[in-house]
């Protein structure tokens, strides 16, 4: 059962001493709820930190203040800890320990929660992203939501729906942006950015999906080797758009991409058409996420191996139809 915001609230107005936490690799979403809440919070005389142990992208970077991040994280400063856009502990990475024993916690998120509990819990599953959630509980703080805040809380919103496209895009998800325009969301410079822009590594990446892809009947994948992402001088997290460029084929009704981000570990990003639930499927990998958009990670002997076994998952599934 949630907590109401005004629960949650009370306890922030306790707290002198604040840490943000979200998950490892954060995206748009992770990065858009927590910042907002990181500006919404010092309007209130809070002392806030951000923590965040991952490189972003250079699109990110042409998004948000990199400066106010912050990478070590001593655990005693702080009487509060709240994570966002994360459902479970090993995702916090380095400051699951942190969290773990915080005096008091917040969860704030939009995943189907899986071990990730805090001393006050805020989770909607039927949010199309965790930046709804921010400005709900920023409302509730009656923080004032500056054209900064309701930038970055758009910046998610639109990112996790695709620029409203995704199947998880409902009513709510538009009244919020309507909201966030209102109050004066830059989203000329935000879509130029997230939609509009691409770096010559970008190229080089779609270059190698294109001509790496493979079909079999309704699923569109990628594996990704160790060697290959050595090769492509780059890292997992400028793959991860892998799984959403192969879902738009035609004929594709899911996509999945594996990628081996260190020797025999494997992280995989599944996307789904409307009709067909890759959670499920995520969550027989160990995984978890939403019906369209889920992922897991693995050890395995081979990349190889792994794409038989979700193939043989999502066959099995798919029969079930």
């Amino acid at each position: 059962m949630n907590d109401s915001f005004k629960k949650i609230a009370k306890a922030i107005k306790k707290s002198a001493n604040i840490a943000l936490v979200t998950h490892i690799g954060p995206d748009f979403d992770a990065l858009g709820s927590s910042l907002s809440l990181y500006y919404g919070l010092k309007q209130l005389g809070k002392k806030v930190s951000i923590f965040i142990n991952d490189e972003l992208s250079e699109n990110q970077k042409l998004l948000i203040d990199k400066n106010v991040i912050e990478k070590e994280c001593d655990c005693t400063l702080f009487d509060l800890f709240i994570s966002t856009d994360t459902p479970s502990r090993k995702r916090l990475g380095v400051y699951c320990d942190c969290f773990a024993n915080a005096k008091t916690s917040i969860v704030l998120d939009h995943h189907k929660n899986d071990d990730l509990k805090g001393t006050y819990n805020f989770v909607d599953t039927n949010s199309s992203s965790c930046s709804e959630i921010s400005f709900k509980l920023l409302r509730a703080l009656k923080v004032n939501i500056t054209k900064e805040i309701a930038s970055l809380l758009y910046m998610g919103l639109s990112a996790d729906t695709n620029s409203f496209v995704n199947s998880n895009t409902n009513e709510d998800s538009l009244l919020t942006a309507y909201k966030l325009v209102k109050l004066g969301a830059n989203t000329s410079h935000i879509n130029e950015i997230q939609y509009r822009t691409q770096t010559l590594k970008e190229i080089e990446l779609k270059k190698y999906l294109y001509n790496s892809y493979k079909m079999e009947n309704d699923v569109a994948y990628c594996l990704v080797s160790y060697s290959d992402l050595k090769n492509l001088k780059a890292r997992k997290a400028d793959c991860d758009f892998y799984s959403s460029e192969l879902i738009s084929l035609q004929g594709a009704s899911i996509a999945f991409s594996v990628i081996e981000s260190s020797k025999n570990f494997y992280e995989i990003s599944f996307r789904a058409k409307l009709g067909y639930d890759v959670r499920t499927i995520a969550e027989q990998l160990g995984g978890g996420g939403h019906i369209g958009a889920a992922g897991a990670k693995i050890n395995g002997a081979s990349i190889e191996t792994v794409k038989d076994s979700i193939m043989n998952i999502v066959k099995k599934f798919e029969s079930k139809k």
